[in-house]
């Protein structure tokens, strides 16, 4: 199934050291809400760029699948989590975990100097 280009953002000097990344598998269970989870996502990933202790963030989404993946990479676990209770991940995640059939997400260390690329296909150029 065909995919957009991922949206990739990467700070100009990552932190030392191997960090902590985060990956997220979302599909929202109707295929009308992907437009506006589509939106609230966009919103998502310009709050993670913003972010203290960002290292570097992707999303992928698959629209037509109803999923969404992501993949961020943090300076360490506190950065990551303060991002989360931040807005507008806070109320983003309050008010879509509802309409999703999957929400996963996974802890794991990082490797230093090498951004993360999340699982599954990425859009092809012809």
């Amino acid at each position: 199934m065909a995919v957009i280009p991922d949206l990739a953002w990467t700070a100009p000097a990552p932190g030392p050291g191997p960090g902590v990344v985060v990956d997220t598998r979302l599909h929202v269970r109707r295929l009308r809400d992907v437009p506006l989870f589509l939106r609230t996502s966009l919103a998502v990933h310009r709050q993670a760029v913003r972010s203290p202790g960002a290292r570097s963030v992707r999303l992928r989404a698959q629209p037509l699948a109803r999923r969404f993946t992501t993949v961020s990479w943090w300076d360490d676990a506190e950065a990551a989590r303060a991002f989360a209770h931040a807005e507008p991940h806070r109320s983003a995640m309050r008010s879509w975990r509802p309409r999703m059939d999957q929400a996963d997400i996974t802890w794991r260390p990082g490797v230093a100097g090498v951004a993360p690329e999340p699982a599954g296909p990425a859009a092809t150029t012809p």
